[in-house]
């Protein structure tokens, strides 16, 4: 009996010796997977770094574009309202001309087709946001009004009022197109 034992364990012996190697095989394997994991996560964390990066870096082009555009559209904007108020410019002095013209002719008929012209040019005007610069009885104001007389007055309430206007003066929105030319109380 002893010796159906002992040849049992011999059995058992080369059992034990290759579960143990594959033991060991797969402990290889699995060290192997670790380190291969740890590659795997290094280069996730490398490249999630990177990506975040790139993403950082696109949302400052896209800031940087969008202020771009937005500078492009300003500078668009100012360039049209300075060419729109060079032409305007020109058109304002006409207006003084038609008003001389209307004061001279004695013709009624031709008086009236220059006040018509007139009026379609002041027409025009105040579609492209043209407003004249109120003067008479306002007080003078160098950023709108340009003193070429002063008058002596004894009302203290006068003092510095615009009394007479020569030429007048227009506006589109805060900006000046031409100062009212204007007598002033001192």
């Amino acid at each position: 009996m002893n010796d159906g034992k002992t040849r049992e364990r011999t059995q058992e012996l080369p059992m034990v010796e290759m579960q143990q190697e594959e033991f060991k095989a797969l402990q290889n394997q699995i060290s192997a997977l670790t380190q291969q994991l740890s590659i795997a996560q290094a280069i996730a964390i490398k490249e999630k770094s990177r990506s975040e990066e790139l993403s950082n870096l696109v949302n400052r082009m896209q800031a940087d574009f969008d202020n771009y555009r937005k500078r492009v559209n300003e500078t668009n904007k100012r360039l049209k309202e300075d060419g729109m108020c060079v032409v305007l410019e020109k058109l304002i002095p006409q207006l003084d001309v038609l008003m001389q013209a209307i004061k001279t002719i004695t013709d009624e008929k031709v008086a009236e087709g220059v006040k018509m012209i007139y009026r379609q040019l002041n027409d025009l005007l105040t579609l492209f946001g043209v407003e004249e610069i109120h003067a008479i009885g306002e007080q003078f104001d160098p950023n709108l009004h340009n003193a070429v007389m002063n008058v002596k007055t004894n009302d203290p309430k006068k003092v510095n009022m615009v009394v007479e206007v020569f030429n007048k003066g227009y506006k589109l929105g805060d900006r000046v197109l031409r100062h009212s030319v204007v007598k002033v109380a001192n």
